[in-house]
């Protein structure tokens, strides 16, 4: 779930998925924010892992302590154009662990002219595929967008806003390991549209593209690892037969799209939505359908509801059927208690992945948690 949100600072960017933060240093023509979070969870061994890049160590009854600190800058360069950053970063749970960079960014913002950025942050397709993005640690993820983590490196986006509507497209350049998932990619490229059909509903468009590269060594045997797997269940392949057929069938572009639809405004009174998302992939013989209804309701006392149904299909097989619940407390605007889990409701992942890409998947997730927002 997406709760921070920065100040005036960086309101034309990031408005949707924040709440506040602690203005630092504030002139007339600079300001300086710093904002983040720390939980303390406690969770069954299969909910250390939310996500497929973000893994927390722990075993059954565990606690673990997550921490999240940003800052975000703005300065005026001359009327009407801004220079703004933003960092971000998913401090380790362990001591071997490492910092992820969420969100790690340079730019300028001309305002009505939109804005552009340079580094690591969401590609526009998150604006299709976030809007079921709504939970506080246990992620949806039957989406394939998710598949290479939240947010992607070396990116450049652009970003316009304007009469109810708004524009994203994001360019991605060479990453290999992307968020620590096998995936190396030569570029990528994404566009989004999305818009109010009344004041409290939008919809939204968007597609994607990504070339994959095998030119780096360990890089490609992580990538024909995960591949080979697929291709094996889809051309129903021995082992001996996948080694040949795998060298000469390695999925070299990924494309997705999608269509979004939502209510409201998540954390006021009633928010729901629905995402369908297709994906294909290079030499599977079939797409990876998703769909992913999440709703949410708010009381003004700080209680909250939310829950929801993810789905993934291929070839008519679910290999994601997660029902998803979650209810929290919050006392005040900095702390909050929650209890959320994620049911498997009878899927088959081997019937698209390979063991090592599913370990996190169909698997019955809980965690209760204590957050402070700051």
């Amino acid at each position: 779930m997406k709760t921070l949100k920065l100040s005036v600072l960086t309101l034309s960017l990031l408005t949707p998925f924040c709440t506040f933060s602690a203005n630092v240093y504030i002139t007339e023509n600079s300001s300086f924010d710093v904002f983040g979070r720390v939980q303390a969870l406690v969770m069954n061994g299969d909910g250390a892992y939310p996500d497929y890049p973000s893994p927390n160590a722990a075993g059954d009854n565990s606690i673990v302590a997550t921490t999240r600190f940003g800052i975000a800058g703005r300065t005026k360069l001359t009327h009407g154009l801004d220079a703004i950053m933003m960092g971000e970063w998913d401090m380790p749970s362990t001591t071997s662990g490492r910092t992820h960079n969420r969100y790690l960014y340079v730019g300028i913002d001309a305002y009505q002219y939109g804005s552009l950025t340079a580094g690591t942050g969401d590609g526009a397709f998150y604006t299709v595929a976030g809007a079921t993005d709504i939970y506080h640690y246990l992620k949806t993820r039957a989406n394939d967008y998710f598949v290479m983590g939240d947010q992607l490196p070396g990116q450049i986006m652009y970003s316009l806003s304007g009469l109810g509507w708004d524009l994203r497209i994001s360019y991605q350049t060479a990453n290999e390991y992307i968020n620590d998932t096998p995936f190396s990619i030569r570029n990528a490229a994404g566009i989004a549209i999305s818009g109010k059909l009344t004041p409290k509903i939008t919809i939204a468009y968007g597609i994607d593209y990504y070339d994959l590269t095998y030119q780096g060594g360990q890089s490609s045997i992580a990538m024909d690892n995960y591949f080979s797997p697929m291709l094996k269940n889809d051309y129903n392949l021995s082992e001996a037969q996948i080694k040949d057929f795998s060298k000469n069938h390695r999925p070299g572009h990924k494309y997705d799209y999608g269509v979004a639809l939502s209510y409201g405004f998540l954390g006021e009174g009633l928010y729901g939505a629905f995402v369908f998302t297709g994906t294909d992939y290079e030499y599977l013989k079939h797409q990876i359908y998703t769909y992913d209804l999440a709703l949410n309701y708010s009381f003004a006392n700080g209680i909250g509801i939310a829950g929801g149904y993810s789905l993934q299909t291929y070839n008519g097989d679910a290999t994601v059927s997660d029902l998803n619940l979650s209810l929290y407390y919050k006392i005040n605007p900095s702390f909050k208690v929650f209890a959320e889990a994620q049911i498997d409701l009878n899927a088959d992942p081997l019937k698209l992945y390979g063991e090592n890409a599913v370990q996190y998947e169909a698997q019955d997730k809980f965690v209760l948690g204590a957050e402070y927002d700051f």
